[in-house]
């Protein structure tokens, strides 16, 4: 045998004997199966659960697929794992991969996971304007509630930057208004209806359901306290107010502190006792709605709470319930109380300055006159304290300058000084947009932590060619918008009346982060 055979044969060798024991020091792909269940709570179509059994303990990520993908990943260890899939776009077979990983070694997979239509009656979404260099991280939220033939059915929804639809809850159950939708500080999602406190996770799970006490009603807000506490809007059973000897059932005029943890009221604050229940400009749904209370913001600086009452302004009350001060165009106050016998206001109005600390006339003081750089907000919506103490709302405009025909809505900033009593008007957003951004109800603004932007939805807008709602991101230093979205509402199961439940409304909108 050759010397150049010899070598070959050895070499020959040497590789078979080097992969038999690389095959013998590598351990077998783990065995594991993935079973997937779409909308496992019935009530959030869009998502899904894995059911992932493994030979060997490991540690999930899923992502979906798409132009906009969406990843999480979950740290618990073990060969049996629950994992939920959230932002499946509806109506396709999504592409899910799923990363399993192991001790010294991962496993990536594909599953497909089909998903129905969008219901029909679900808004076309169009976006106008998008700049994610510049624009707040994560998805559009939005508080959105259905025509449904004289009620309202609540579906909460989350779109992406392309338009689609990723997230919905369906909350027809409940057979009226569920609002607002909010994730709380650990990530539930809570949102009430008249008489019940409704706690869900991302997947549509219900976690909790609180029935309150019935002689309370709540409507239009809930606030988080620092201590996972909630502070509420109410109406009263049985609270009444004087007009001209008229005894007049009210409503919308009380604020509850409700404690989560023991289920139950520990305190409460009449609004009635600090404000005027005779004066009523803008009253005009009932005689006994004389505040419309819409809005709250707690102020954990000094425990205050800013109310806005739609009919009457912004007001600030302590945490002991002591009248701080009321910002509202000046005209028609008078005294406060049930029976209209309790304190003047008139010393609690604050009196409007421009930038240079100049007092404006009579007549824009009164309401009856705005000016340039100074508007008091009318119908005013979703009060919010920002960080340097100034107060952000959306102002509605309705019955601006008590006309009719003045139609427009902002967002707007007024910087408070309490101790003299004195508001200066900041920064506005939408005046400039006249009619196409005038939503006479329902709206909401809010302060964006990350690129400090103003979220801004003007939830009702009507047009001779449509209606629909806006949500617009804009940029505070150079008031530009740098994202807009029209949602055109269909209202297919309402007669388009502006009756009750007739028409679609997008109470609020939030910019959020889509995941479990």
């Amino acid at each position: 045998m050759s010397i150049k055979t010899i070598k070959f044969t050895a070499h020959y060798y040497y590789l078979i004997f080097l992969l038999l024991f690389i095959n013998a020091c590598s351990k077998p792909t783990p065995e594991y199966t993935i079973e997937s269940k779409v909308n496992p709570y019935k009530i959030a179509p869009l998502t899904a659960l894995l059911e992932i059994k493994s030979v060997e303990p490991c540690i999930a990520t899923v992502k979906v697929l798409g132009d906009t993908p969406i990843e999480q990943s979950f740290d618990l260890i073990s060969d049996s794992l629950s994992i939920p899939v959230i932002g499946l776009y509806p109506g396709t077979i999504n592409n899910v991969v799923v990363r399993l990983k192991y001790e010294d070694k991962e496993i990536i997979d594909t599953i497909k996971i089909q998903t129905f239509d969008l219901p029909n009656f679900f808004p076309n979404i169009k976006i106008d304007k998008l700049d994610r260099t510049k624009m707040e991280s994560g998805m559009h939220a939005c508080d959105i509630h259905f025509a449904n033939h004289g009620k309202f059915k609540s579906i909460p929804m989350i779109f992406d930057d392309q338009g689609k639809v990723r997230w919905y809850l369906d909350l027809s159950f409940a057979n009226m208004m569920v609002s607002p939708f909010q994730r709380l500080k650990d990530g539930t999602i809570l949102m009430v209806d008249r008489f019940n406190i409704y706690e869900f996770n991302m997947l549509g799970k219900p976690l909790k359901q609180t029935t309150i006490d019935s002689n309370y009603g709540m409507h239009h807000d809930v606030v988080e306290l620092p201590n996972g506490d909630l502070l509420i809007c109410v109406g009263k059973r049985d609270a009444y107010i004087n007009l001209d000897g008229e005894e007049v059932l009210s409503d919308s005029d009380f604020i509850i502190h409700f404690d989560r943890k023991k289920s139950k009221i520990v305190k409460e604050w009449d609004l009635a006792k600090h404000l005027d229940v005779r004066r009523n400009d803008l009253d005009f749904l009932m005689k006994g709605n004389w505040l419309h209370m819409n809005g709250l913001s707690f102020n954990p600086k000094d425990s205050t709470i800013i109310v806005s009452g739609k009919n009457q302004g912004l007001v600030k009350i302590s945490w002991n319930d002591d009248l701080k001060w009321v910002l509202s165009r000046k005209k028609n106050w008078t005294k406060a109380g049930r029976n209209n016998d309790g304190k003047s206001i008139i010393p609690f109005l604050l009196t409007a300055k421009d930038s240079y600390g100049k007092t404006y006339s009579n007549d824009i003081q009164q309401g009856d006159k705005s000016a340039p750089d100074f508007d008091f907000p009318c119908g005013q919506h979703a009060p919010e304290i920002l960080p340097n103490g100034n107060i952000l709302v959306f102002d509605n405009g309705a019955r601006r300058n008590i006309k009719e025909e003045i139609n427009y809505s902002r967002a707007v900033e007024y910087q408070i000084n309490e101790d003299q009593k004195t508001v200066t008007q900041i920064w506005q957003y939408g005046k400039e947009r006249g009619g196409e951004f005038f939503s006479l109800i329902v709206s909401d603004v809010d302060y964006l932590p990350q690129t400090k932007n103003i979220l801004v939805t003007s939830g009702d807008i009507m047009t001779e060619d449509d209606y629909s709602a806006k949500i617009v991101e804009v940029d505070y230093k150079t008031g530009k918008e740098v994202f807009e979205a029209t949602l055109f509402y269909k209202s297919l199961n309402g007669d388009k009346s502006n009756a009750w439940g007739q028409l679609d409304k997008l109470y609020r909108s939030e910019r959020i982060e889509l995941k479990y």
